[in-house]
């Protein structure tokens, strides 16, 4: 498996795990409900954001490595707008979603990331 495949599964494992821990507060803390389906949604955006990142940097790597010509981009537009539907979404229901916990947990998938790269940079290989 390579390094990207990797990091993409741990990516997937602790977002799915942050979700469920997400969900599980705001079932169980009524008064906190909004702020957590506010985080479980940036959270799934950020998740989201990254995995089509992800895809666009193989595709990058693929066509470099076959000689392709053909000019990629990193979807930077396809991912800000994202972002900025999640927050407009929160600002239209904000009985459900909190903005602020939107708009904070869209960088959830890079500092996961960053704790998923420190755990693998000091985990010996096998």
């Amino acid at each position: 498996m390579d390094e990207l495949s990797k990091y993409s599964r741990a990516l997937t494992a602790g977002t799915l795990g942050f979700l469920a821990l997400c969900f599980l507060g705001g079932a169980l803390l009524p008064e906190y409900q909004s702020i957590m389906l506010g985080i479980a949604l940036g959270s799934a955006v950020s998740w989201i954001n990254a995995v089509y990142l992800s895809r666009k940097v193989r595709q990058v790597l693929d066509a470099a490595v076959n000689g392709g010509s053909k000019r990629l981009n990193m979807g930077f537009l396809t991912r800000a707008a994202l972002a900025v539907l999640a927050v407009f979404a929160a600002m239209k229901f904000p009985q459900h979603l909190n903005v602020y916990a939107v708009a904070g947990s869209l960088v959830f998938a890079q500092f996961l990331l960053l704790f998923i790269g420190i755990r693998f940079s000091r985990k010996p290989e096998a």
